[in-house]
Formats: structure tokens, sequence, C-alpha cells
């Protein structure tokens, strides 16, 4: 299937260029019986709306099921706000902000770490873990997304 999604990914390239978006994401998935094909989008200026999923879904339906030949149902939506980050560019992008990550192997006996992005270098992923800075290779990463942080709201008296 990895290959597949890697095909999916290079024919659907010019339709987002076209629509000035950028894929986050891409997973497909079994889930209560049924087969799921997601597509997480964004455009370029950060700004996605609903219209830019139907959009881009429509576009690309009719090519991605000569890709699949079990039934699927495909699913174009927005990375959220705990996106996955997948590649540098991920990584880079949302540098200081707080991330979770999954890890394959521990590291500091631990499977989960969850601290803020200082960087990515070398194919590492730099995290500052409670004041300690830790270098984890990516092909440690089982999975690593963003963790929202609720802003704090003073209460005025």
């Amino acid at each position: 299937m990895e290959q597949i999604l890697l095909e999916i990914e290079k024919t659907i390239a010019s339709y987002l260029d076209e629509m000035n978006l950028e894929l986050a994401d891409l997973e497909y998935v079994p889930e209560g019986g049924y087969n799921y094909l997601r597509i997480y989008i964004e455009r370029v200026d950060g700004v996605t709306s609903i219209e830019d999923c139907v959009s881009f879904s429509e576009k690309i339906d009719p090519l991605i099921e000569d890709f699949i030949k079990d039934k699927f149902f495909l699913e174009v939506s927005t990375p959220g706000i705990e996106r996955r980050l997948r590649k540098e560019k991920d990584f880079l992008r949302f540098k200081g902000k707080k991330i979770r990550l999954a890890l394959k192997s521990k590291v500091n006996d631990k499977k989960v770490l969850t601290g803020d992005l200082v960087d990515f270098i070398s194919n590492e992923v730099v995290v500052d873990v409670e004041g300690t800075l830790i270098n984890i290779p990516l092909e440690k990463v089982k999975k690593a997304n963003l963790i929202y942080e609720m802003p704090d709201f003073k209460e005025e008296v």
C-alpha cells in the first residue's frame, strides 16, 4: 500500500500546485469495516476552506479509483490543529511548538516524549523535554504531532 500512496501523491501533485495547496498527509486505513483514503491538504497561505477540500476532492476523485481496487471512501480535509508531522518541512515550520513523539524504541527509557520542538538537523528531531535537549533520528519516530495549547485567558473583573 505504501507504494500505491506514493503513486497517488505523485498523481495529485499537479492539482495541488494548480489550486495553491500543499499535501500535509496521506493515509489509507481500514476502520469499522470500511476502507478510507484520507488526504489532508492546506493552503500555501495557511487559510484552508471547506470549499478547497470539496473542490480538490472533486478534481482527484476520478483519478484515485484507478489506484485502489478495494472499495473505499475518499476523505479530503485539513490536518487540524494537532496535525501530524512527517516531513522535514513540517518539523522546520513548527519549530518552537509543543509536540508529542511516539517512538519505535525507547529513548531515555520512554517510548512517548512530549516537549518543545527546537529544530530538525541532519534527519534528527531536536526536542527540549523539561530542559533537556534530545536528538531523535527520524527513523525512530513512529508518529509525531503538534499539541495544541490553549491560550491563557485572564478574567477581568
